[in-house]
C-alpha cells in the first residue's frame, strides 16, 4: 500500500485567514445558515413528520428524572472494565438536552422549559465532561476520578461544548433571562474546552493526526467559537491552531479519500472535516469556498459511495457497523444523517453523491449532534429541508465500481445493481484495527449475505494490550483463511498485496497477513464478480514443517471461514441458501466445488446489544475445510443468484 501522492501541503492555513475570521466574527458577523427559536416562521415551517418526530422523542421522558452519572459509575471502569455504567447516563443526559431544545424551538408553548434548564444545570455542575476511558492530560497517566480543575479535552468535552453552544444560541432570549444561566454556560464551555485546547492543544496525542479525533474535536472547538467568540485575540488563536491541527489531519489521510477507520468512522472524520470548513465558512464564505474546492475533499465525500451497499447498509471494516441500529437498551450510536453527506456532496460538486443521499430517509432520525439535527431540518436543498425542498429523484438502477488504491478498498457492481462486493486489502495496524486483511461483504438487492460482524459496545479491553481477545476482532472471524489453528497477526507488518485487479475482480496475495508459523509461502485469493454471482477462488502453498517431521506425517488443517447474516437453508444439491439479515427469502446459494472444501455451518449467539440490533440473535460462520492434505491446495466457492 502506497501513497498515490506526495502529504498534501498545508490547505486551511493557506486559505483562512486567522485575523479576517477573528474581526469578522468580533463585529458579529458570523452568518449561521439556521434560525433561531425566536424565528417563529422558520421553525412552523418544518415538515409534519419532524415536528411529530421531536414531539415523540422529547415527550418519551418527559417527566423523567435526569439521569445521574455518579463516581461509583465512572470508578466502573478501573474496577470492571465497563464503560457502560458511566457513559450510558452521561449520554442520556446530552440527548435529552439535544431533543427537548429542538422540541422547544419547534413547539415555544411546550410546558417543560424548566426541564431543559435543570438539564442545562447537571451538565454545568458535572465533575468533568471527560468520560473515565480519556481521562488524561498529556504526558500523564489515566485518572480514576476527574480533577475538577484540570480539565480534559477529549472528543465527548467538545461534543458537550458544541452541544451547549447551540443551545445557547438557539435559545439565548430565554436563556439570558435565566438568572445568569447563558453566562454561565459560556464560562464553562471557555473554562472546560477552550482553555484547554489553547493552553494543551499541540501536546494532545490527537492534535494534527490523521484520525477522528482530530477533526471531532477541532469542529466541535471552532463551533463553540463561532457561535460565542472570545475576544479577538483569542479567537485569533484558537483559529490559527484550529487551522495546524486540520491540515495535519489532510495531509495523513490517504489521498484516494478512502477512510481506513471504516465507513462509521468516516462521519466522525471526514465529516467532521466539513462542519469545521462549513462552520469556519459562516465567517469567511470565500475562504470556505476555495477549501472545498481541494481534490481531497472531492475525493473525501465519495467514501460512503463506494462502500455503500443500498438503503441503510453500508460495507463496514474495522471497529464500524453495517447499520447504525435503532435506539435501544445498550446501544450508544448516533444515526448518520444523510442530510449532512447531501449538504457536504453539493458543497464540493459531487451529483452521483448527492444522488445517493436522496435515496436515503430524508426525516430527521435522533440521536444525532445539533448541527447535524439542524441540517436536516433548515438545509434548502435536503428534500425534507425547510418549507419547501427539491423533488426527491429516483434511485439510481446501478452503482458503478470504484477502486482506493492506497486504502486497497475495491467496490464492485453487476450491471443491474442487484449485486455489491467490496473487499479490502491494506495491513493490520489500520486505526480501529481487525485482524482482516483480504476480508469482503457481499450484499444483494441491499441485504448483507456474506458479512463483516463489526464491532460491539467498547470496554476497557478495546484499546489495551488484551484487544485481539474480543473474538468479534480475531481473522477466524472475518472471511479470510486460517492454517494449523493460526489466525492474522496485528501489527503494520502484516499485510496483503494486490496482485491484479479489473472492472469485475480482484486478486489478493494474503500470506503476508499472517505469522511465520502460519507457515504460508503463499495465499492468493481471487473475488470475481459477475451479473449472476460471485466465485472466490483460494490458492495456497505451505513451507515444510517448521518442526521438521516429514510432510506426510500430519496433514495441515487449510481452512477459510464466511461469514453471514443468518444461518442458511440447506438444500437438497447440498447448497446453502443465504438470507439477509430482514427476511426469509432466500437471496442467493453458495456452492461448493466438488473435491475442493468440505463444509459445515456453526451458528455464533450474539449477546452484545450492539451486534443485536444489527444483526439479530444470531449469525453462521460457514467452516470450508479443505480436503486434499498436501501442502499446496486450490479451491473454489461460488454464490449465484437464484
Amino acid at each position: 500500500m502506497t501513497r498515490t501522492d506526495a502529504p498534501a501541503a498545508p490547505v486551511l492555513r493557506s486559505t483562512f485567514d486567522p485575523d479576517r475570521i477573528a474581526e469578522a466574527l468580533s463585529r458579529g458577523g458570523a452568518r449561521v445558515p439556521f434560525p433561531r427559536a425566536g424565528d417563529r416562521a422558520a421553525w412552523a415551517a418544518i415538515t409534519p413528520a419532524n415536528s411529530a418526530i421531536l414531539t415523540r422523542v422529547s415527550s418519551a421522558v418527559a417527566d423523567r428524572p435526569w439521569p445521574a452519572p455518579t463516581y461509583s459509575q465512572r470508578l466502573a471502569f478501573t474496577r470492571s472494565g465497563s464503560r457502560r455504567a458511566f457513559e450510558e447516563p452521561y449520554f442520556d443526559r446530552r440527548r435529552r438536552l439535544t431533543a427537548l431544545a429542538l422540541a422547544l424551538a419547534a413547539e415555544p408553548g411546550r410546558h417543560d422549559v424548566d426541564d431543559l434548564i435543570d438539564g442545562l444545570g447537571f451538565v454545568l455542575e458535572e465533575a468533568s465532561w471527560c468520560l473515565p476511558a480519556h481521562d488524561t492530560q498529556p504526558g500523564q497517566q489515566r485518572r480514576d476520578l476527574p480533577d475538577p480543575q484540570d480539565p480534559v479535552l477529549d472528543l465527548f468535552a467538545g461534543e458537550t461544548a458544541a452541544t451547549l453552544s447551540w443551545i445557547a444560541w438557539l435559545h439565548a432570549d430565554r436563556l439570558a433571562a435565566a438568572g445568569g444561566l447563558l453566562e454561565r454556560i459560556r464560562a464553562e464551555i471557555s473554562r472546560r474546552v477552550l482553555v484547554p485546547f489553547e493552553t494543551f492543544g499541540p501536546a494532545y496525542t490527537w492534535y494534527a493526526v490523521g484520525t477522528n479525533w482530530n477533526p471531532w474535536i477541532v469542529a466541535n472547538v471552532l463551533t463553540a467559537t463561532v457561535l460565542h467568540p472570545p475576544s479577538p485575540e483569542r479567537t485569533r488563536a484558537i483559529v490559527a491552531s484550529a487551522l495546524t491541527s486540520l491540515d495535519g489531519y489532510l495531509a495523513h489521510a490517504p489521498q484516494d479519500g478512502g477512510c481506513t477507520e471504516g465507513i462509521m468512522y468516516w462521519w466522525q472524520s471526514a465529516a467532521r472535516l466539513y462542519e469545521a470548513v462549513d462552520v469556519l465558512g459562516w465567517a469567511d464564505p470565500d475562504g470556505a469556498a476555495q477549501v472545498l474546492a481541494h481534490p481531497l475533499l472531492r475525493s473525501m465525500v465519495r467514501y460512503p459511495l463506494v462502500v455503500h451497499l443500498g438503503g441503510e447498509w453500508s460495507a463496514s471494516f474495522g471497529d464500524g457497523v453495517g447499520r447504525v441500529p435503532q435506539p435501544g437498551p445498550g446501544i450508544d450510536k448516533d444515526r448518520h444523517p444523510p442530510a449532512l453527506l447531501h449538504r457536504f456532496a453539493l458543497a464540493v460538486g459531487d451529483d452521483d453523491v448527492v444522488a445517493m443521499a436522496r435515496t436515503l430517509t430524508p426525516e430527521l432520525e435522533l440521536p444525532v449532534a445539533m448541527y447535524r439535527s439542524l441540517v436536516t431540518l433548515f438545509d434548502p436543498t435536503w428534500p425534507d429541508g425547510g418549507a419547501s425542498g427539491p423533488e426527491q429523484p429516483s434511485p439510481p438502477t446501478a452503482v458503478g465500481s470504484y477502486w482506493l488504491g492506497e486504502s486497497e478498498v475495491v467496490a464492485l457492481g453487476s450491471a443491474d445493481g442487484r449485486l455489491r462486493l467490496v473487499a479490502k486489502g491494506g495491513h493490520n495496524d489500520e486505526p480501529h484495527n481487525h485482524n482482516d486483511v483480504g476480508s469482503f461483504v457481499l450484499a444483494v438487492d441491499g441485504q448483507q449475505l456474506l458479512i463483516d460482524v463489526g464491532t460491539g459496545q467498547y470496554t476497557a479491553a478495546s484499546f489495551s494490550p488484551s484487544r485481539y481477545d474480543t473474538w468479534y476482532l480475531r481473522s477466524e472471524f472475518h472471511s479470510v483463511p486460517q492454517v494449523d489453528g493460526v489466525g492474522q497477526s496485528p501489527g503494520a507488518q502484516f499485510r496483503g498485496e494486490v496482485l491484479a485487479r479489473d472492472s469485475s475482480s480482484i486478486r489478493l496475495e494474503l500470506a503476508g497477513a499472517y505469522p511465520a508459523q502460519a507457515g504460508l509461502t503463499s495465499w492468493q485469493r481471487e473475488l470475481r464478480l459477475a451479473d449472476d454471482g460471485l466465485r472466490i477462488t483460494e490458492q495456497w502453498a505451505l513451507a515444510g514443517r517448521a518442526d521438521g517431521a516429514e510432510d506426510d506425517a500430519e496433514d495441515p488443517d487449510v481452512r477459510v471461514h464466511l461469514l453471514l447474516a443468518r444461518p442458511p437453508l440447506r438444500a437438497a444439491d447440498g447448497s446453502l441458501g443465504l438470507r439477509g439479515p430482514d427476511g426469509d427469502a432466500v437471496l442467493a446459494h453458495l456452492h461448493m466445488d466438488a473435491g475442493d472444501f468440505e463444509l459445515s455451518v456453526e451458528t455464533i449467539g450474539l449477546e452484545d446489544a450492539i451486534l443485536r440490533g444489527v444483526w439479530g440473535p444470531e449469525i453462521a460462520r460457514v467452516v470450508l475445510r479443505a480436503t486434499g492434505g498436501g501442502r499446496t491446495g486450490r479451491g473454489r466457492v461460488t454464490i449465484s443468484l437464484p
